[in-house]
């Protein structure tokens, strides 16, 4: 059923992927009192060059971390759809589903990763989950007759006002994470599984890229997105 409005509904294909790429404006929005609801809709079981590491275990681990992180960033709710990694495609099941939640939570803006990066080479699960989100937020959360089911549990069309992509090659957006970076930090040293692998000296790059994402702002590290309002009618 209809539950308190939200203002962002953050949608990543993995765990990991939302504090990787959000948690810096996400701990800046709830220090400003506003509702974050994460959605992460693969469990992870993939995520490993290791062959010796069980599937069964890794997904469980990584909910694990995906939980940590969301507390210590203060995330209202994580919600885990649970499709295997690697396995995304874009069904009306799969679509239903990312509307429901979109109905449920009413947000005000809309985050996914941009389905159209790289051009050339990108995770399958970031194409599909991005275009599978983009397309619930608008035609069909205005279209209350493509989910007459959901209607009849009470559920009616809903307007997100912006949507914001992350991962993309065409960012018009930056947002300020200077006095955030640190519990972006903390939250994304909970993915033990995934940035336990990388090379000596991967925080510092990564602060370098924010610093250089905020080139040109008055501030001195930031997050890029490509924001854009969602037309209100169809």
């Amino acid at each position: 059923m209809i539950s308190n409005s939200v203002y962002m509904l953050a949608i990543a294909p993995h765990p990991f992927d939302n504090d990787w790429g959000i948690a810096g404006t996400v701990a800046r929005l709830v220090r400003e009192k506003k509702d974050v609801v994460y959605v992460v809709c693969t469990n992870g079981d993939k995520g490993t060059s290791d062959p010796a590491i069980k599937v069964q275990e890794l997904a469980k681990t990584r909910q694990q971390e995906q939980s940590a992180a969301a507390k210590i960033l203060g995330v209202k709710e994580t919600v885990f759809l649970g499709y295997p990694d690697l396995g995304l495609e874009y069904t009306p099941a799969f679509r239903q589903e990312i509307l429901r939640l979109i109905l449920k939570y009413r947000p005000e803006i809309v985050v996914t990763c941009d389905p159209t990066f790289s051009p050339l080479m990108s995770n399958p699960d970031h194409r599909v989950a991005g275009r599978v989100v983009l397309d619930a937020v608008w035609p069909y959360a205005l279209a209350p007759n493509t989910f007459p089911e959901l209607t009849a549990e009470g559920f009616q069309l809903h307007k997100v006002k912006e949507v914001w992509l992350w991962q993309t090659e065409t960012p018009n957006f930056r947002s300020d994470i200077s006095d955030t970076w640190e519990i972006k930090l903390q939250a994304v040293k909970c993915h033990q599984s995934q940035v336990g692998v990388l090379a000596s000296g991967w925080e510092g790059r990564t602060y370098e890229r924010a610093v250089q994402a905020a080139q040109g702002e008055k501030f001195k590290a930031a997050e890029p997105f490509h924001r854009f309002e969602v037309l209100q009618r169809l």
